[in-house]
């Protein structure tokens, strides 16, 4: 509760403060209030986003008027910031609440006092990550589709049941397609968390009781990975194709030959960056900036405004869990990838040395399913990978899917270490560390004012600015 409750606050603080458009809010709000008046415009991702930030609106016009909340000019309506951000605050805060699920149900083969431990390290952590911070305090679309792709991935392991009862629960996993179906009906790369399920589902955890049990079982998960995704997003397309009156084939002619046509580089946005950058935070971006001179700017809300200060909001993930995060899925690499080689050659020897026998067997042999971080690692490639292949201009905020699943690397090794006495102390003070460097940068993730002289000694790389 306190975690969900600092999450909370630190989402719903000075949340009308910036009393303007900010960043990408400039396509978004207005693309919603498209959908409000029944005209809505192309736009160069799926619907579901808009369709929340267009709900988050109406269901805000009521308190919007009763609490007088101050209004903003888009196109030709008063409409509060608060109105087009609260829902994306409200969903932000249960992010840590739902990776703690996803990590109970991952550690579903380890001890309780483990799966506790290791769930609230993860909520703890993801409370004190900024890029998530920064992305659910404005009426961006991303953290939707981040939500939704986690609570898919956490349906997915809990239909898994237990080790000791490999049988899939087709509720729960039905559950997963609809979600990861939703997750792509956001933005097309939130595709990662459903390829990520169909990778591990391919490496099959579990054992399987039978060859017509497995038949059944592989049918089942292609309707529940396979169908149900494809259908879910199908159907959420059809408010939008009903008021457009085109086709799905046609809108997504569209959606393909617009992709292909964006250019890559920082003479397209300055603040573009390399994928292969992101593991090492070194280009963020700048959502919001503002200097403040003898008389206050009207883009800005707040009780006192100092002259002299800067406003700044930066998609700037917190750099000392960031850096530990990448560190600890390079060690959980490492790790892992030594186990897999000793056993394939266990396994290799074994059976008179004949390779055709998966080193798989030999995992599930030495009681090692479900691997956590075989999950980790393997939602984070899916996450990071395919970015090898788009040419076209990348922003940092790409990388919220790497970052959580780093984030949960790390909480995976710091419950380890909670556990052991021996190295209980380093624990604490990694999340100290943790904990000083989110209230440094803290202005940055909330807006609030700095001197020009604070604000230069929170750029540590010269890439930030």
């Amino acid at each position: 509760m306190a975690i969900g409750g600092l999450a909370l606050g630190l989402r719903l603080w000075g949340l009308g403060q910036l009393h303007t458009l900010v960043f990408d809010e400039i396509y978004y709000v207005p693309f919603a209030l498209d959908y409000l008046d029944h005209m809505p415009r192309f736009d160069a991702h799926p619907p579901l986003g808009k369709y929340l930030i267009a709900l988050g609106i109406w269901l805000s016009r009521g308190p919007a008027v009763w609490l007088n909340w101050p209004t903003i000019a888009v196109q030709n309506q008063a409409i509060s910031p608060l109105s087009f951000r609260w829902l994306n605050a409200a969903l932000g805060a249960t992010v840590p609440l739902v990776g703690a699920w996803l990590g109970w149900q991952l550690s579903a083969a380890y001890p309780r006092q483990r799966r506790v431990g290791f769930g609230l390290m993860v909520a703890l952590l993801l409370s004190l990550e900024g890029l998530t911070l920064v992305e659910s305090r404005l009426g961006l679309i991303n953290l939707f589709g981040l939500w939704l792709g986690l609570l898919g991935q956490g349906c997915w392991l809990r239909g898994r049941r237990s080790p000791l009862d490999p049988r899939p629960s087709w509720l729960w996993t039905g559950a997963a397609g609809v979600c990861l179906g939703a997750a792509i009906s956001v933005k097309w790369n939130f595709a990662g968390f459903w390829l990520a399920v169909v990778l591990l589902g391919m490496g099959r955890w579990q054992p399987q009781p039978g060859a017509e049990s497995r038949v059944a079982q592989r049918r089942g998960y292609l309707v529940a990975l396979g169908l149900v995704p494809l259908i879910t997003y199908g159907l959420l397309w059809l408010p939008h194709l009903g008021l457009t009156q085109t086709s799905l084939l046609e809108v997504h002619q569209q959606l393909w030959h617009y992709h292909q046509s964006l250019e890559g580089g920082n003479a397209i946005h300055p603040y573009c960056s390399s994928w292969y950058t992101w593991p090492l935070l070194l280009r963020p971006v700048a959502y919001f900036y503002q200097g403040v001179g003898p008389w206050p700017p009207e883009t800005i809300l707040h009780p006192v405004v100092i002259p002299g200060t800067v406003y700044t909001l930066h998609a700037l993930g917190n750099p000392v869990l960031w850096w530990l995060s990448t560190a600890a899925v390079l060690a959980l690499l490492l790790g892992y990838g030594s186990k897999v080689m000793a056993s394939w050659a266990q396994g290799y020897r074994s059976q008179n040395h004949r390779p055709q026998n998966h080193w798989l067997q030999g995992l599930r042999a030495q009681g090692m399913s479900p691997p956590v971080p075989s999950f980790i690692l393997v939602n984070y490639a899916a996450h990071w990978l395919p970015w090898a292949l788009v040419s076209r201009c990348t922003f940092f905020y790409h990388a919220l899917g790497i970052g959580v699943f780093s984030t949960i690397a790390l909480a995976w090794l710091l419950s380890r270490w909670w556990l052991d006495p021996r190295y209980r102390v380093w624990g604490w003070v990694v999340l100290g560390a943790i904990a000083l460097s989110f209230w440094f940068w803290l202005p940055l993730y909330l807006g609030l004012p700095l001197s020009a002289e604070a604000l230069q000694r929170r750029w540590l790389i010269p890439s930030w600015p």
